[in-house]
């Protein structure tokens, strides 16, 4: 059986407020969906890689990896006292990372390249 691709699907419990903040503050485009004719289910994505958006409860379970660098992201969410930062960026064997939430509390988890001469375990605010 071939697999086309995956994607994931977080709970939302209000999709229209979730696509704001994938689109405002990530700078995800809003594929599809979320609109009054189909306010329960949304696709947004960011260099073609898409992420739905589902209204049900209890929202807030879901967590994704999302590859890619996060040094501007870190320096644009860093002093928002809006976003729930739950690890700032660290460096690991496996990745340089950083955990934030969305606003129904799914984990987003940004990684990249670690980082050469940091140590591991390391908190690189300065990137």
């Amino acid at each position: 059986m071939p697999i086309e691709n995956t994607i994931p699907v977080l709970a939302a419990a209000d999709v229209s407020r979730s696509i704001t903040f994938y689109r405002d503050e990530l700078g995800f485009q809003l594929d599809w969906g979320g609109l009054p004719d189909m306010p329960h289910i949304a696709s947004v994505s960011c260099d073609g890689h898409p992420i739905m958006l589902q209204r049900r409860e209890p929202a807030g379970a879901g967590c994704v990896w999302i590859g890619g660098p996060i040094q501007e992201l870190w320096h644009k969410l860093r002093n928002r006292p809006d976003i729930k930062i739950v690890q700032r960026p660290t460096n690991h064997p496996w990745a340089l990372d950083m955990i934030i939430k969305d606003p129904d509390g799914n984990l987003l988890w940004f990684g990249t390249e670690t980082l050469e001469k940091v140590p591991f375990g390391t908190e690189p605010v300065d990137l």
